[in-house]
């Protein structure tokens, strides 16, 4: 799935975008960053009365982390905050052991925090809280920080937060950490559990357009991801898509939410890893809204797609080939310097299609010196009106390169024509 930018603070990263006057740099510390900042002079913010930065209060509670938290002002009545939700909160922090102010949003707008992703300490004292309450928190170092500091070590530190909202996240399955025994396996391994059955007819299909809301945790329930979140549903085709993904949406109707586990290797988007970089077992559950059918259908699957067959040709540079149906009179090859227009089709050897110039229902136009070394190569041994499959092995297409597909690589391209060359 493609990466949103989202705006948050992540407990060590300030994403309210200020001017240099109105956040220091030392603002990114205060969440537990380990990223150093110039020590800037920061006005100094007097602790509220009966508050003693160095030394914790004994009417204050005391967690078995050694987080201890006072409150200031309670409200019974105000939302209670989740381990994945996302606080509005104004703060204050002091050094404990100095009793120095070193970042306060007092002038300013409150933050938003995204708990998800914060510090341990934070992501334990926020819920311990309610919106429209007031309290004092000694955080230890241990639990202080997302990453250690790259100057000095970690510190103690004390927070004034008052939350001024909370924006709750989608609620943690049941069965967050492990799939029911009537999940069904997929052939890319994702074990997929049906919750609510779809509206539509017809099950979505490799090449379809959905649109859909996700959000997905880690076995222990803490939330990686949501489209819910960021208010922005995902849309595309479901081959463009991690194989399993690709296989869950496959098997739904527009209307249907599900759940699937898998582990979070599969879920890799051109070897990009999933936000908060999860190991092992993800949760995610997956509600499509939409669905349209494209309007132009791709060739079937070849049924040699796993391999090139015996008795197929093979280029001096290692593409395998077959034609699969011959040209007219036009005898004239491309050469590497040529442009040409080819309807194609793509697919990766497990049969999963990943492009295709006949689903969009126009041709399309190469410089065979701006594609892969395959295309140069075999489309050299084609002639106009030519229909020709090649598997083109990886180190001839996408080897190493980020975000495309990977493994020898299958197409069926339709050679119609070699353009003239531009003058100018």
């Amino acid at each position: 799935m493609r990466g949103i930018a989202i705006l948050f603070v992540t407990l060590g990263v300030v994403a309210c975008e200020r001017s240099r006057e109105e956040s220091p740099p030392a603002s990114t510390q205060a969440f537990g960053s380990g990223a150093s900042a110039a020590r800037l002079k920061i006005e100094q913010v007097k602790p509220p009365d009966g508050i003693d930065v160095k030394t914790p209060p004994a009417d204050g509670v005391k967690t078995a982390s050694g987080l201890v938290y006072k409150k200031l002002k309670s409200n019974d009545r105000g939302t209670p905050i989740g381990r994945n939700d996302t606080v509005l909160i104004s703060y204050t922090g002091w050094r404990q052991a100095t009793g120095e102010t070193f970042f306060s949003t007092e002038g300013h707008a409150a933050m938003p925090l995204k708990l998800a992703s914060a510090a341990p300490g934070f992501a334990e004292a926020l819920p311990l809280l309610r919106a429209g309450e007031r309290a004092v928190l000694w955080m230890p170092a241990a639990i202080g920080y997302r990453t250690p500091p790259t100057q000095g070590s970690p510190e103690p530190r004390v927070y004034l937060i008052d939350v001024a909202s909370v924006e709750q996240a989608p609620a943690v399955p049941e069965n967050v950490a492990r799939p029911p025994d009537t999940a069904t396996t997929l052939p890319s391994g994702a074990k997929l559990s049906v919750v609510q059955p779809g509206t539509g007819k017809d099950k979505i299909r490799q090449y379809d357009t959905v649109t859909y809301n996700y959000t997905a945790w880690d076995s222990a329930g803490r939330m990686l991801d949501s489209t819910l979140t960021r208010k922005r549903p995902e849309s595309g085709q479901p081959s463009k898509q991690p194989a399993a993904l690709t296989d869950v949406l496959t098997q739904l109707s527009p209307g249907a939410r599900a759940r699937f586990w898998v582990d979070a290797e599969k879920m890799k988007q051109g070897g990009k890893p999933l936000p908060g970089d999860p190991h092992g077992q993800v949760c995610y559950e997956v509600e499509v809204t939409q669905a349209v059918k494209a309007a132009h259908e791709p060739p079937p699957t070849p049924p040699d797609v796993a391999k090139p067959p015996e008795g197929v040709k093979k280029t001096a540079k290692g593409v395998f080939y077959r034609v699969l149906k011959a040209g007219g009179k036009d005898s004239r090859h491309p050469v590497a310097t040529d442009t040409v227009k080819v309807h194609y089709t793509g697919w990766t050897t497990d049969g999963r299609m990943f492009d295709s110039s006949v689903l969009r229902g126009e041709p399309s136009t190469f410089s065979l010196g701006a594609v892969v070394a395959g295309w140069t190569d075999g489309l050299q041994v084609m002639t106009v009106g030519d229909h020709v499959r090649f598997w083109i092995p990886e180190e001839l297409a996408y080897k190493g390169v980020a975000g495309k597909p990977a493994g020898m690589l299958v197409f069926d391209i339709e050679l119609l024509e070699i353009m003239a060359p531009t003058t100018h």
